[in-house]
């Protein structure tokens, strides 16, 4: 059976995101510009996915990116992406950068409190200290829903 799509071709609106099959059912990678929210559960592949598609950039479109690790640490994170034979750190060395933003301990604490009072808000109070821009343009979105 033939796909039904013709072969990939660049589309200066999509950034590739070198993930075998994805840029070609998404006609060339993901939307530039725009925010992207990856969502599932534990162990379904969203930082590697996010770590496959920064390394792409960084290391074939000569494209900067920054991954903001909230959970684990940056080390970690790329001790882990080893096993992928990815090497990050010669990646950070021409455009690939990572935060460490572990939330402190009292603010968690307080996520978890206001979780029934509504987790948007405790969201908000986290992109404010933070100031993550993008989180804080996707969280204003998603309470305008």
């Amino acid at each position: 059976m033939k796909s039904l799509r013709s072969p990939l071709v660049k589309n200066p609106s999509k950034a590739p995101t070198g993930i075998a099959g994805f840029d070609e059912i998404t006609g060339g990678g993901l939307p530039r510009g725009r925010a992207t929210l990856l969502s599932g559960g534990p162990g379904s592949g969203k930082t590697i996915f996010g770590l496959q598609f920064l390394a792409h950039g960084a290391h074939d479109c000569n494209e900067p990116g920054i991954f903001v690790a909230f959970e684990e640490t940056s080390n970690r994170i790329v001790a882990n992406a080893e096993g992928f034979g990815w090497n990050l750190p010669e990646l950070h060395l021409k455009k690939l950068f990572f935060l460490d933003a572990q939330p402190s301990p009292e603010l968690i604490h307080k996520v978890r409190e206001t979780e029934d009072a509504g987790s948007a808000q405790a969201l908000q109070e986290l992109a404010d200290r933070y100031q993550f821009d993008a989180l804080t343009l996707l969280l204003e979105q998603a309470c305008r829903r």
